[in-house]
């Protein structure tokens, strides 16, 4: 009894702690704002986020999509009751990192600049690994923004994972003194199962958590999703009309108000198993798959042979028994038993038998599209390994219902839906014997994520996801930096500045992982190299430590890019350099760092851990401040140790 009672304290006392934590990291309080048609400066995918207790939904997707619509990078257009297509554009300002990845996954599957939004759904990309991308995307701008932060801290992790370790103990010992001599090992098991089930407890209570500034934001849009919703004016309207109402039926999707619009843009659902979208023949339609039952559909020819005759043993078998029993008990003439038992063996095996010959000796040449690839679990074999059947549906531009033929796996795994291919296949039995790929899928090695750095982002879903050891530091290829960030994107020990002394008029590595490759290509649209050393003189005194680097485009204009940074007191006198370069008054900008600066090409910051300046260059002008003011909000936030982006 005494076991049985420290392991029910230890599990109160860890239910107890689990509680308090819960409790004190729990979402503020969200009070809606009065009714109003103001528009904030939010995206849709955040509005998403910050109105749904700070857990992104399926929406957000297709609201980002209707939003590009709204601000002309993508046209959608109602072709008829069942078709609207979407049509690419070019963006006309910088689109941010989660608004470009649905774009390119839009690029991705349009033929000519063109794509059914029915077909949103299709394409080779890793529908998981693309949703997380998006989701820790979104949450990067939201901690930006000062929206949203982490709900459990690693401390907090690794004290709840220790501590369901005591009553997960405790209970394997209750077991291990309680059971016979012969059972002892039973403890051991009750210890695992019971720490499993504590952790995956603590995994429910997990995700993003919202801050004062996120509740006050969130209340201001959900008087906008009051304002919206009044007389159901969205609800019906499907995503073409993105060209009547603009971004209020974006922010309508985000806030639950338009399910049509909404349904017809399935970016983030996975494709449908028996509806499929395909543009074999030129123009986009819907290709019905039928996944029939193996009984005779979807084998090879050779085995449904040997099937059929062991189907014939067995029919033969079970009528001649029959007929037995009926030649005792109702007089069945003796003379037909065997003949009906050869009968119904024939009948059993000769169907199969003559379809699998007819395969065999009359192959059928198709010519078609891919539109389906799937493999369903049908079993185990004697060590519990899963066994898959393996399907392929081609759309040859004559039937819009097909049915799925059977294939081998070795044939399977080299093909992508999407591929134009030529194959040998039975009509009778669906079996491929020889498949051709003639030209392939442009979905090929289309599924890119541009991960600018959020991969790294420390936004787990549930609480297993929190690391409580500190990883590996890891950079993605082509970024260039001094200290990276923990695998969760934790910031390293080492700051951005800690990399040994020196003049710091060379390159610097630490001063490159401020503003990376990535980040000038998504604020300013430019293309450049690795991160170069910095060899022109700053007007700046000496006895100012300023560490630099540049970057320069790879084609193109001509663009330079130089990043400069300084600690301590004295370094805030590169608050001062924009002026210094441009001989222009500058004009204060709120929201970067304790205090920043913005000119003509120039933009500077001051925050708790140093100051910088970003200096771009270019024969065709300044970028316009907006690009500038964000490169500066992604330096504040990466030198504060705060950063979303590695």
């Amino acid at each position: 009894m005494i076991y049985l009672l420290a392991t029910a304290a230890a599990l109160g006392l860890w239910l107890l702690l689990l509680a308090a934590l819960a409790f004190a990291t729990r979402n503020p309080d969200v009070d809606p704002a009065p009714p109003t048609s103001e528009l904030g400066e939010e995206s849709p995918a955040l509005v998403d986020l910050i109105t749904g207790n700070w857990r992104l939904c399926d929406e957000a997707a297709s609201a980002t999509l209707l939003d590009l619509a709204a601000k002309g990078a993508v046209d959608i257009e109602e072709i008829g009751p069942e078709l609207s297509l979407v049509r690419l554009r070019t963006p006309r300002t910088p689109l941010a990192p989660y608004e470009k990845l649905v774009h390119d996954h839009v690029a991705s599957l349009a033929t000519d600049g063109v794509v059914a939004t029915g077909a949103l759904a299709e394409g080779a990309r890793n529908l998981g690994r693309w949703w997380k991308s998006f989701r820790k995307k979104v949450i990067a701008e939201a901690r930006e923004k000062g929206l949203s932060r982490p709900r459990w801290s690693r401390a907090q992790a690794l004290l709840l994972t220790v501590a369901a370790a005591v009553p997960a103990i405790a209970a394997g010992v209750a077991v291990t003194a309680t059971a016979d001599t012969d059972d002892k090992g039973g403890g051991i098991g009750a210890a695992i199962v019971g720490f499993a089930l504590l952790t995956g407890l603590m995994g429910k209570l997990n995700g993003e958590r919202g801050t004062a500034e996120g509740a006050r934001v969130a209340g201001h849009w959900l008087g906008v999703r009051e304002h919206l919703s009044a007389g159901g004016a969205f609800a019906d309207r499907p995503a073409a009309a993105v060209t009547i109402w603009g971004r209020h039926l974006a922010y309508a999707a985000a806030l639950g108000l338009a399910r049509r619009a909404v349904t017809s843009l399935p970016i983030s659902v996975p494709a449908d198993d028996r509806r499929a979208w395909s543009d074999f023949g030129g123009m986009w339609h819907v290709v019905n798959v039928r996944y029939p039952r193996r009984i005779l559909w979807g084998r090879p020819p050779w085995p449904m042979m040997l099937r059929g005759l062991a189907a014939a043993f067995f029919t033969g078998f079970w009528l001649w028994l029959f007929g037995i029993v009926a030649k005792a008990l109702l007089d069945w003439p003796e003379p037909l038993v065997m003949p009906v038992a050869y009968l119904g063996a024939a009948l059993a095996a000769g169907v199969p038998i003559a379809f699998a010959i007819a395969d065999l000796t009359g192959k059928a040449e198709l010519e078609g599209q891919i539109v389906r690839l799937r493999a369903f679990q049908v079993g185990s074999d004697g060590d519990n390994r899963p066994r898959y059947v393996y399907w392929v549906a081609l759309d040859d531009g004559h039937q819009r219902d097909v049915k799925a033929f059977g294939i081998d796996e070795s044939l399977w795994r080299p093909l992508a839906e999407g591929d134009r291919v030529r194959a040998r296949v039975g009509r009778r039995l669906g079996w491929v014997f020889e498949i051709e790929v003639t030209e392939r899928s442009r979905h090929r090695g289309a599924a890119s994520y541009d991960d600018t750095g959020e991969h790294l982002l420390s936004a787990p879903e549930n609480l297993g996801e929190v690391p409580v050891l500190a990883g590996s530091r890891r950079s993605p290829a082509g970024d260039v930096r001094g200290t990276g960030e923990d695998a969760d994107g934790a910031a390293g020990d080492d700051r951005y500045l800690a990399h040994g002394a020196g003049d710091g008029r060379g390159g610097d590595e630490g001063t490159a992982a401020l503003v990376t490759p990535a980040d000038l290509r998504r604020a300013l649209g430019i293309e450049v190299g690795p991160a170069a050393a910095y060899t022109d003189a700053l007007p700046t005194p000496a006895w100012l430590a300023v560490r630099s680097c540049r970057y320069r485009t790879t084609g193109g204009t001509p663009v330079t890019v130089d990043v400069h940074a300084a600690q301590g007191a004295r370094g805030g006198y590169l608050m001062v350099l924009g002026h210094l370069l441009t001989r222009v008054e500058g004009r204060q900008i709120s929201g970067v760092g304790g205090d920043a600066m913005l000119y003509p090409g120039v933009v500077s910051a001051r925050t708790s851990e140093g100051t910088f300046a970003i200096h771009v260059h270019s024969p065709a002008g300044p970028p316009p401040p907006d690009a500038l003011v964000e490169l500066a909000r992604t330096a504040a936030a990466r030198m504060e140790g705060r950063s979303p982006v590695a």
